[in-house]
């Protein structure tokens, strides 16, 4: 286990910034995740941590010891690769040995770390087959044990579900968490899936553009959001974003409002301090149904329980729980909820 600090990190491809001074922390043994869209740095920052990458300014320390200027073999650092990046002439015991083996490890030592690594991630009895013959789950777990046999103080996981099927992917979520649990690594793990991140992370950090722009923990993220951005991309279906015009009761220039899909109450009848709309898609996910309403040329998103009776094609006013509305400068794009005391609701 170890402590990460990293210092304005950034990294240029010719005139194009892909990680912009990035700064953050992760305590010893803790799971942060880095989530975002596409392009956005994620998987260069792995890659400049790790060292296949070298950074164009910044430095980065694991306890406290500067590791930038270091080969990639003497950070102290293992890397799970989305592609799994398995031999494939290999068994899965030679896989899982590969890293010992370059490490010069004794054959004891060998075999017993492989043992602990096979029946840690559920392996046993599938050391003498070939990638070809696992399934995408057993793959995954083989990329995993041949990072973790090599006892990292990090381990730097980059998108590793994002090739597994729904089924799987839950499955192997929570198979992480529990691993994690178990050997106390730190980690740094990276995914687009803001489901993903929420569910694995201790903590979680937001980037957009190379940036990070805000750190916490996963229910003060999705409860406090620091900018628009954030409040869009955390949660699904997203935060609904309403011109502050559109509310009889509040009249801010410039402001937008956010509410989440369970912040709305419904009402068939008329309701002055509601937004009236029409539902143009009803979808039933057993536990939960969606709401998808029309208001003048926005599609709003409410989340409600089944047996509403709710008919397609009739008005609707959705009234937002006050105590729950999320105020952003229109300008700034910043969270300025802050601002507003409830009486002013």
């Amino acid at each position: 286990m170890a402590r990460v600090e990293v210092k304005g990190l950034s990294k240029k491809f010719g005139e194009v910034v892909v990680v912009d001074d990035l700064n953050f922390k992760i305590e010893d043994g803790e799971f942060l995740t880095l989530v975002g869209p596409s392009g956005c740095g994620k998987s260069t920052t792995l890659r400049l941590l790790a060292g296949l990458e070298k950074p164009t300014w910044g430095s980065f320390f694991i306890d406290g010891k500067r590791i930038d200027h270091l080969p990639p073999q003497k950070r102290e650092i293992s890397m799970v690769f989305q592609s799994y990046a398995l031999f494939p002439h290999m068994t899965v015991e030679e896989n899982i040995s590969f890293g010992l083996k370059i490490r010069k490890t004794d054959e004891e030592q060998r075999k017993g770390k492989i043992g602990w690594i096979l029946k840690l991630l559920g392996l046993s009895g599938l050391e003498k087959r070939l990638p070809r013959e696992l399934s995408g789950g057993q793959r995954q777990r083989v990329a995993l044990g041949r990072a973790l046999v090599l006892e990292p103080k990090v381990l730097l996981l980059d998108e590793p579900l994002s090739n597994l099927d729904a089924k799987l992917r839950l499955k192997m979520r929570t198979e992480l968490k529990r691993l994690h649990q178990k050997i106390k690594t730190t980690i740094l793990y990276v995914t687009h899936d803001q489901a993903e991140a929420m569910t694995l992370s201790d903590r979680l950090a937001v980037m957009n553009e190379g940036r990070i722009l805000q750190c916490g923990p996963p229910q003060e993220i999705y409860s406090k959001p620091a900018d628009l951005f954030t409040a869009g991309f955390v949660g699904s279906p997203p935060m609904n974003f309403i011109p502050g015009e559109q509310f009889a009761f509040l009249q801010p220039e410039g402001m937008v409002v956010g509410i989440r899909p369970e912040d709305w109450k419904l009402s068939t009848i008329e309701e002055p301090q509601g937004i009236k709309g029409v539902t143009t898609v009803i979808e039933e996910l057993g536990s939960d149904e969606y709401l998808y309403v029309e208001v003048a040329d926005t599609l709003l998103v409410a989340r409600v329980k089944p047996g509403m009776k709710i008919k397609t094609g009739v008005p609707i006013w959705l009234i937002p729980k006050k105590e729950k509305m999320h105020f952003f400068d229109g300008r700034t794009k910043r969270n300025i909820t802050s601002e507003f005391s409830s009486k002013s609701l």
